[in-house]
């Protein structure tokens, strides 16, 4: 009994310890790729600057684009944890809004970071299944056709996919510096751009008979 004690111990000193570095390296890496961008920034300076030996970056991050996406992938699951509190927020353009607010806005993050992120996830868009935004979007989708606030002809997992790619796009070019607005506008921009490509239409009045 004790030394199953003494096993749980160490491997929750080993889990801490883990975790405590992998945030080291993300913190690191951040304030690196901000200064130089991610292209100059190599995985050696990464080890350097968070005093690890290189192969200890590699049992964490495959690669530094890895690294860039786990920051996507962290606010898509804080996304997930509220959910029930943005299904609650009376509109689905507000509700979608909220969803890319919390995922490309995090709360600690420089400007050039969350460029990064966005631009990488769109880069990886198709290949990428942990961190969907479509999946995350749809009980969002559905809500908002429960609601009548969005097309009912649509089957729900393409009217999601549409939704995300179409947010996603928008972004993207706020990432590529296209669109020159701000983050706030440029997020306003895309979920609109969404929002009334799949909103309900009226139903079309029938012409009385003559």
């Amino acid at each position: 009994m004790a030394r199953r004690r003494e096993r749980a111990e160490r491997n929750d000193g080993r889990e801490e310890r883990a975790r405590r570095t992998k945030a080291k390296i993300r913190r690191v890496a951040g304030e690196l790729i901000v200064a130089k961008g991610i292209d100059a920034t190599t995985v050696d300076e990464i080890a350097a600057a968070a005093r690890i030996a290189k192969g200890t970056f590699y049992l964490h991050f495959r690669s530094k684009e890895d690294l860039i996406l786990e920051y996507a992938h962290r606010r898509l699951e804080h996304v997930r944890s509220v959910l029930p509190e943005i299904l609650m927020l009376g509109s689905t353009r507000k509700a979608l809004r909220k969803v890319v607010e919390v995922v490309v806005k995090g709360k600690d993050w420089h400007p050039d970071i969350v460029k990064l992120v966005v631009l990488k996830i769109a880069a990886s868009f198709d290949r990428l299944r942990a961190i969907d935004l479509r999946n995350t979007l749809l009980p969002v989708i559905e809500l908002g056709v429960a609601r009548g606030e969005l097309r009912r002809d649509i089957e729900l997992p393409i009217l999601a996919s549409f939704v995300a790619d179409t947010i996603y796009c928008g972004l993207r070019n706020w990432g590529m510096g296209l669109s020159g607005d701000d983050l706030d506008r440029a997020i306003d921009h895309a979920v609109d751009l969404a929002y009334d490509a799949v909103r309900a239409r009226p139903e079309p009045t029938p012409r009385a008979r003559r």
